[in-house]
Order: C-alpha cells, then sequence, then structure tokens
C-alpha cells in the first residue's frame, strides 16, 4: 500500500476511514512531492487545490498520461517545464496533433527523459493506443476527474471512450480536491481504492457573500467604483487587481460595454473559439501567464490549471441563478477558484466575494421531480417505440436521439445496437439539482454549503454593507437565437467555403445546421427561436421520419374513404405517438400527403367537416413537406 510513499514512510501516518485510507501529511508540508513519490492507483482526494499532485508525476521518473478536462490546463502546465527544478520537456496532445507527432516525442525521450505526456479526454485512446504499440508501460491520471461528470452531458462519446478504455487498466489514478459524491459515482469507478489527503493547519478561505438580483449587474458596478477611485478595501489593505470569474461570455462583453472598459484594461481568459472571438470583437482573447491588467474575466476554461500572480488581488465570482450555465458549485468549482491566485503576501489570497441571487427561475424540489419523471417517461417511450418498429424503420427513432436535447436520457447503445436508459445523465441531472438546490436556493442554504465545506466565514457583514446594487442588467436575446443569426449570416456571406465561425457553432450547436438546412429562417422564425420545438420539427422532417410516416399514413388512410378533421387528427396522433414525433398532429397535414376533397360527413345527425382521400402524392412529398406552413 505504501509504494507510493518517499523515504519519509516509515513514520508517514495512514490509517482506514469507511474504506478510505487516509494518509496523514508530515507537519509543515506544503505538497505532495515532500513525502510521495507517485500517486496510489484509484481515487485520490487531494483536498486541496494547489498542493502540486500532477507535479508529483510530471517530475518522477515514471512514464505518463495525464488526461485533463481542458486545454488551458494542459498549455498552463506544458508552460512550466523545463524549468531549474525539473528538465523535463512535457508534450501536449490535442486536437490537431497526429499520431506521427507523438512518436517522435516518443523518440526524443529514449534514454534521455521518461514520457510525459497531457492530453484531453478525446485524445487519450490514440496517445495510448501508440504506448501499447510501442510496449511503453505507464502510469494514468484523470485529473479533477470529477469534470467526468459535468463534462458528459455534452461530451458523452468522449467519456464513454476514456472510461471504458481505463476500465481494465490496474495503474490509474483518479486525481481530485473535490472527488465526484459517492451516489453519482460513474459505474466503472465503483469498488476503486479511495485515498484521501489529511492536511495539518490547511487555510481556511472567507467567502464574503452579497446577495442580489442582478449579480452581474454588481460586477459592473464594482468596476466602476475602482475606475472612479474608490477600489475595494478589506482591512486597510486595497485592491489593485480584480479576477471575475463568470461563466458565460456573453454576460462578460455585456459587463465590459455597461462599465466602458477599454481593450487596455481588459484580460479575458475564455476557450478560443470563433464564436467567443465574434462576441468579443474588439477584445483579446489571453491566458493565464504574463502579464496582469486591472480587470481580468475568467470562464470555466480558467478554473482549472491557470494560475495567477498578483500582490493585492481580489477573486470575485458572480454566480447567475437565472442562467443554470453560470451557476458554480461551492465544494467544486468554487473550492478550484479559491486556490487560483498563488502570490503568498496577497491580503486577499484566501478571500473570495461571491455574488449571487436566489434564481427564480430555478426548479423546486417539486418541480426537478415532476421533470425528472417526466424526461424518464418520455425516454421509457423512445425506448418503447423503438423496439416495437421494424428494424427498416428503426432509424427514426435513432436519428430522434441524435437530435434530441443532449441531456435527454434516452441513448443509443452502437454496440448492442438497441436504445437504453442513459444513467450517466440521470447521475449528472440529480448531482446539478442538489446543488442548485442546496446552495443557491437561499442565503441559509448556501451559508451551510460554505460551512460543510470548511470554510472560515467570519467578517463577511463588515464587507458585503460595502456593495450596492444599483445597475440593472439584461442580456435580450436567447442564447440559441444569438447563435443561430449568427450562423445564418454567416452561411449566406459565405455560401460556397463555410467560415470557421459557422463551423465553430456547429461544435457548439449541433441543431443549429439542421435547423438552416432542413427548415430554414422562416420556419425557425416562426417557431420563435425554441430550441425545443426546433429540435422536434428538425426530427419530423427527417427523410427517415418522412418514410416511416409514409408507411404509417398509407396503412391507416385508404383511398376513396372519408374521414372527418377530428378523426384524421386523432390517428395523425397515433402515427405521430408510434414514431415519437413530437409536434402537434393537425388534419391539415393530411393534405401534404394525399390529394384530398373537402366533404360534409353525417355524425348523429350533424353534418361536419372533413376530407375523403382521393389517392396519395407522396411523389411530391420532397417539396411540400418542407414548404409546408405548420
Amino acid at each position: 500500500m505504501k509504494k507510493y510513499l518517499s523515504k519519509k514512510e516509515q513514520s508517514l501516518s495512514t490509517h482506514e476511514i469507511g474504506g478510505k485510507t487516509v494518509i496523514t501529511a508530515p507537519t509543515g508540508a506544503v505538497y505532495l512531492s515532500e513525502f510521495m513519490t507517485t500517486l496510489p492507483a484509484g481515487i485520490l482526494n487531494k483536498k486541496e487545490t494547489g498542493c502540486g499532485a500532477t507535479t508529483v508525476v510530471l517530475e518522477n521518473e515514471e512514464n505518463i498520461i495525464i488526461a485533463c478536462p481542458t486545454r488551458q490546463l494542459i498549455n498552463n502546465k506544458v508552460a512550466q517545464y523545463p524549468n531549474e527544478r525539473c528538465h523535463h520537456k512535457l508534450f501536449a496532445v490535442q486536437k490537431g496533433v497526429g499520431q506521427r507527432d507523438i512518436e517522435k516525442y516518443i523518440e526524443e525521450c529514449q534514454g534521455k527523459q521518461p514520457v510525459k505526456i497531457m492530453v484531453t479526454y478525446d485524445s487519450f485512446p490514440r496517445v495510448y493506443a501508440v504506448m501499447k504499440q510501442q510496449s511503453i508501460k505507464c502510469k494514468i491520471v484523470v485529473d479533477e476527474y470529477q469534470e467526468i461528470l459535468d463534462a458528459y452531458i455534452y461530451r458523452n462519446a468522449a467519456i464513454r471512450n476514456l472510461l471504458n478504455e481505463l476500465k481494465d487498466i490496474s495503474n490509474v489514478t483518479y486525481l481530485s480536491a473535490t472527488p465526484i459524491p459517492y451516489k453519482w459515482k460513474p459505474s466503472e469507478l465503483e469498488g476503486l481504492p479511495e485515498h484521501e489527503i489529511e492536511w495539518e493547519n490547511s487555510v481556511r478561505i472567507m467567502p464574503f457573500r452579497i446577495q442580489s438580483n442582478h449579480p452581474l449587474a454588481i460586477v459592473a458596478n464594482i468596476i466602476r467604483n475602482h475606475k472612479l477611485g474608490h477600489p475595494f478595501e478589506l482591512r486597510g489593505n486595497k485592491v489593485e487587481e480584480y479576477f471575475f470569474f463568470v461563466n458565460s461570455v456573453s454576460a462578460i462583453k455585456g459587463i465590459i460595454k455597461s462599465a466602458g472598459l477599454s481593450p487596455n484594461e481588459v484580460k479575458i481568459i475564455c476557450a478560443k473559439n470563433e464564436i467567443n472571438k465574434k462576441k468579443l470583437e474588439g477584445f483579446t482573447i489571453g491566458e493565464a501567464n504574463g502579464k496582469n491588467k486591472t480587470f481580468t474575466f475568467c470562464t470555466k476554461t480558467a478554473f482549472y490549471g491557470a494560475d495567477f500572480y498578483s500582490k493585492a488581488g481580489l477573486v470575485v465570482i458572480a454566480s447567475e441563478g437565472y442562467a443554470k450555465s453560470s451557476l458554480l458549485d461551492i465544494s467544486t468549482d468554487i473550492v478550484q477558484i479559491a486556490g487560483r491566485i498563488r502570490t503568498k503576501e496577497n491580503p486577499f489570497k484566501n478571500v473570495i466575494l461571491h455574488i449571487y441571487n436566489t434564481g427564480i427561475m430555478c426548479e423546486s424540489r417539486k418541480e426537478y421531480e415532476e421533470k425528472l419523471n417526466r424526461r424518464l417517461v418520455s425516454a421509457e417511450r423512445t425506448i418503447e417505440a423503438y423496439h416495437n418498429l421494424r428494424d427498416d424503420l428503426k432509424t427514426v427513432i435513432v436519428e430522434k436521439i441524435r437530435l434530441d436535447d443532449p441531456e435527454e436520457f434516452a441513448c443509443y447503445n452502437a454496440e448492442e445496437k438497441k436504445v437504453e436508459i442513459d444513467k450517466m445523465k440521470i447521475a449528472h441531472a440529480q448531482y446539478k439539482f442538489e446543488t442548485i438546490d442546496d446552495i443557491y436556493s437561499n442565503g441559509i442554504s448556501l451559508r451551510e454549503a460554505y460551512l460543510k465545506a470548511g470554510y472560515d466565514i467570519e467578517d463577511e457583514n463588515s464587507w458585503e454593507q460595502n456593495i450596492h446594487n444599483n445597475i440593472y442588467f439584461g442580456m435580450g436575446e436567447s442564447n440559441f437565437e444569438v447563435l443561430y443569426k449568427m450562423y445564418s449570416k454567416e452561411r449566406k456571406e459565405h455560401p460556397v467555403a463555410m467560415s470557421d465561425l459557422a463551423k465553430d457553432i456547429e461544435m457548439q450547436n449541433d441543431i443549429i445546421p439542421f435547423a438552416y438546412n432542413v427548415l430554414g429562417d422562416e420556419i425557425v422564425a416562426e417557431l420563435k427561436y425554441d430550441e425545443i420545438e426546433i429540435r422536434n420539427m428538425a426530427h419530423f422532417k427527417l427523410p427517415e421520419t418522412q418514410a416511416a410516416l409514409q408507411e404509417e399514413l398509407s396503412i391507416t388512410f385508404k383511398e376513396g374513404h372519408r374521414y372527418s378533421l377530428k378523426e384524421i387528427k386523432y390517428q395523425l396522433g397515433l402515427c405521430f405517438q408510434k414514431l415519437r414525433i413530437d409536434i402537434t398532429a393537425k388534419a391539415s397535414l393530411i393534405k401534404q400527403y394525399f390529394n384530398v376533397r373537402k366533404v360534409k360527413i353525417s355524425d348523429f345527425g350533424k353534418r361536419i367537416d372533413g376530407f375523403e382521400i382521393l389517392n396519395k402524392m407522396f411523389f411530391t412529398l420532397g417539396w411540400k413537406v418542407k414548404n409546408a406552413k405548420f
């Protein structure tokens, strides 16, 4: 068990608690490298950020692959080596790095240093394949592994591939200062040995909690106050630099505009894609390292691995409860953020200003449970529909899943060729709700969450009174509408070769190209840029869906027969239900599939409207359905 300990292992205290091996760090120890020579296999809860866990394996003599959730984390680490302490050269494998590049780096390492490769989740399989091909034994570390659960919703293929690759490898360490709670742990991690570092004299972080209906407006107000000569002051110390953590590039641009900031005053750290460049036109996307500016804005790209150095810098977190993408979890993200400023003499090093709202648009527990149940019922109906269709028609359901919202619970298992419930998506939904419900519902819950995380909350009231909520902030159009209009404009301006911005938007939201190509601007606008409605309509118009619907309609409606509008609507609804078509069934839709004529039908002594089916018109379906009004 102690093979990962250094020469001090004989005197190092370890004990078992609840199935975990607890390692007590020696008195005065600050970094893991002071008492460990490698990391133990299994799950390692280091409990503190900035304790040098990855440094242990980057600077020892093991061949190592470190899988990271973000490119920012990789770039930050690679830029630190070689240095005076360690002469190892690290190699980053991300998008665009090919097999030959990996092989060339390994060749350069032979006889000089161990192989030290850092990869994104997506790139891990091809790096490991090269290592196996060359029979190079290596240790694997999944850094910030708690991100596996959060990233799964939008990167489920990469996460699944990673977990499948790793489940049969013994020398793997899942590393985090904030591990995934046991009840939400991916099944691939069940049964792994767990280790926890117990640090003596840990620094306690002081979060100052500011509740406001408009947190982003408060951020703009802080900036204005500073520019007017009224910086924040705590115990006689004045803030000189601000590090704002706001998990929305659109919100950052809005704050900058509201506060009247110029490019020379601002550093922005976020994903370097064309969408963000477009949103931030006039402002450059920077890196964590390099010269500081008075105001630094960071999205989640910078939450991990980005170290800041500032003698009088303050961390400010804005949690906007109206947009769940910007909510930050006290037990995970805020712990990560709190350790980002490394300058020891900074009087604000262990202080956080956390501005948040109660999130009136967040669900209550009852609403959440009802929504969860609806999503489960919807997934079960999708599964049932798949199994009830003939094999040659099953693609209609597979395509529906592909076009569905990323958080939908039904998934297609390509290996077993079946549709099933995605348990990790359910775990993610439960995990996220508990975070929001327990932490952001009200101030008392927020305070309790801080206490549970081991934060020092003394003196907060003396500082909170310095904040004044006097600025209104609103974002206007929905994110989907902004992206769609941007994409449509790019496609029209570059009809032959797609622009980088258009490609970037496609990567961020896969339904937008479907909406543009299959529906068009007019129908998308008629659907009021409602993403759910647009996904449903795109699924309806797919060739696979139309082929299956044509067959069902041929069976249901007979030539020469008369049907009331009520009966047509009912039968269409049954066909839609069978094929999991989620648009409203209207009797007038029958005219897109059959030549009909209006008739009057006797119904219990009354004359009601209906149609007589004359013949099929499927041969014109392509034009008819695309241009149909719904």
